[in-house]
């Protein structure tokens, strides 16, 4: 309870004050003359010149000679105090008591906010919560990560997807012999191909329509239709039982310059060369030989704003994770999920990396993906694919095999049960965590409860905290379907269809959450936890403000300072209106 002076001197009661004694809600003034100017502007009720105030059983009250009908409507003070340099008071009137026909005691407290708002000196606190600045000056969001801790659903809305393939429709068939097909056939040749190994490769742009593209090699070169390509390789004796690995890829590792005015791409000579081969039914095969590549190049493609395709919101938080979500899904069992915010660049831009091996293995990474600014380029780049989803699913062709090509077939799907057998283990201990979360909480297990109930029953006294122990955050959005892991492995299934290079998806918490939140975050503000001076006045009409174990000195009274202490602590908006509550105005950053 607030210290009370024993006499005022120059006494007003006034009504139509429009904030009361719980401190959830003040008006905040930024000068003395301002808030002079505010309360003596209000509806005077009664005047009185002096008077020793009153004291029964700690409640502090004036006797008035007036009844108790003429001060209807009173419900706060002010008063000069002759002692304190007639400094003003301001204070609430807490009931008004009947005493006998034309004298009424009015009780009153000390409002320590707006009577000490100028002697108080707020030092560098820990601010559990304000309203902040939402936007930066080219428009994206003000970065803030922290968990609000508030339900905001169990599904997410797809707002947008784009699929992206490296060359648009064009795709490679690899082919991988033992030995040459082409020039000297059965030659053993061995290359640089990534690295230094013994086997060939050919690749072979195509359409899904079964078209080639334009190829140029030293000159124009006719690429042969892949049907025509694969029937012939069929019948011809130096492909039977030569060929170990056949598989489709969208990218090779080497990016061809592309005309696609001519659809022509330009393969570079150092690299490659044409190779003819001839079953002597379907005539010459022209497809391309792989004769030198020291390392491979990425390709990167940019999708421009990271932003482009969310629903627009009046809040920035609700761009942040986990209110939106950018996925990488490829549907054939791999899925990445990404924070927009992680992302260091303004524009989203996808790297795509791929190689030439017995198998097809094609990597897509977010440039600049949780990179300090500290890395130069090139480590950034390396660090891509540490996030990166890497496609290593099988996409293999039928072949003619020998004991060869059945090793490396045999091979690869065990590597691929490996695979599977990792994710249903994942899934498992997954499962295993939850219920044993659930069991951590049915059994009283105060470790294993969410940290956000901590915070209900450390805050009794806060409004916000009250109502985050209403909406609080019953799970995390299960963003993979069950049937994603057991999607891939399956060519024909994922090119037919059309299930092909990567799919870029967004996703945002439904309108109904949205709503929710935006309401709660416009009244409350944001969690910051950051030790400073909070904002008292950045919004055009109210700041709300919660600290935790502020640190306010002034010269002033040691029981009114813990009030104020008190008041911050459990969270207060500031009204820069008279229209207190009317929380439909457009509180603007200023």
């Amino acid at each position: 309870m607030a210290t009370i002076p024993l006499s005022g001197t120059n006494i007003r009661l006034l009504s139509n004050v429009p904030f009361t004694n719980d401190y959830k809600n003040t008006r905040w003034f930024d000068t003395i003359s301002l808030q002079t100017n505010y309360f003596t502007s209000k509806n005077i009720v009664h005047n009185m010149l002096d008077a020793n105030f009153q004291r029964i059983e700690g409640a502090s009250f004036i006797r008035v000679n007036k009844s108790i009908d003429q001060l209807w409507g009173t419900n706060y003070l002010m008063f000069q105090n002759a002692q304190y340099n007639n400094k003003w008071f301001y204070g609430f009137v807490t009931k008004i008591e009947y005493v006998q026909k034309n004298t009424t005691n009015v009780h009153f407290q000390i409002d320590v906010l707006q009577t000490w708002r100028f002697e108080m000196n707020f030092k560098p606190s820990f601010v559990s919560r304000e309203h902040c600045k939402l936007w930066e000056v080219d428009g994206s969001p003000v970065i803030n990560t922290i968990d609000e801790g508030l339900n905001y659903g169990s599904d997410y809305d797809n707002v947008s997807i784009e699929n992206y393939v490296p060359y648009n429709d064009i795709y490679y068939l690899v082919v991988v012999s033992k030995a040459l097909m082409h020039g000297t056939p059965n030659e053993i040749k061995a290359s640089v191909n990534g690295m230094p190994q013994p086997l060939c490769y050919y690749v072979q742009p195509f359409r899904m329509d079964g078209t080639a593209p334009n190829a140029y090699l030293v000159g124009s070169y006719t690429l042969t239709p892949i049907t025509t390509m694969l029937t012939a390789m069929g019948k011809l004796d130096d492909a039977v039982n030569n060929i170990v690995s056949m598989y489709v890829t969208d990218y090779i590792g080497y990016s061809p310059a592309y005309d696609s005015v001519n659809d022509v791409l330009t393969f570079d000579t150092d690299k490659f060369e044409g190779a003819g081969f001839s079953d002597n039914v379907s005539g010459n095969v022209q497809t391309i030989y792989v004769k030198d590549i020291k390392s491979y190049t990425a390709k990167t493609h940019d999708f421009g704003d990271k932003y482009n395709g969310y629903e627009s919101v009046s809040e920035s938080k609700l761009l942040m994770h986990p209110y939106t979500v950018l996925i990488l899904d490829d549907f054939k069992g791999n899925r990445v999920e990404f924070k927009n915010e992680y992302i260091d660049i303004t524009n989203l831009s996808i790297t795509v990396k791929g190689s030439l091996g017995t198998s097809n293995k094609v990597s897509y990474g977010i440039k600049h993906y949780l990179s300090s600014e500290i890395l130069n380029i090139d480590d950034k780049e390396i660090l891509a694919l540490e996030h990166a989803l890497i496609n290593n699913s099988p996409s293999d062709v039928s072949i003619l095999s020998d004991y060869l090509s059945a090793y490396l077939q045999g091979n690869k799907n065990s590597l691929e049960h490996q695979k599977t057998a990792a994710i249903f283990n994942g899934a498992t201990s997954a499962v295993g965590n939850v219920v044993g979360g659930v069991g951590s909480a049915v059994n009283g297990n105060p470790v294993g409860v969410a940290s956000s109930v901590v915070g209900v029953t450390q805050g009794l006294g806060s409004s916000v905290l009250k109502i985050q122990g209403i909406e609080k955050k019953k799970m995390d959005v299960n963003n993979t379907p069950p049937s994603m892991v057991k999607m891939g492995s399956n060519t024909a299934f994922d090119y037919g269809n059309g299930y092909k290079g990567i799919y870029i998806i967004k996703k945002q918490v439904k309108p109904e959450y949205r709503k929710k939140l935006t309401d709660f975050f416009n009244m409350f503000g944001y969690k910051i936890n950051e030790v400073k001076i909070p904002n008292f006045h950045t919004r055009q009409y109210w700041n709300y403000i919660e600290t935790t174990s502020c640190t306010i000195i002034g010269n002033l009274n040691n029981e009114d300072l813990q009030e104020l202490k008190s008041i911050f602590d459990s969270g207060i908006t500031l009204w820069h209106t008279d229209d207190i509550a009317n929380y439909e105005l457009t509180n603007g950053v200023i």
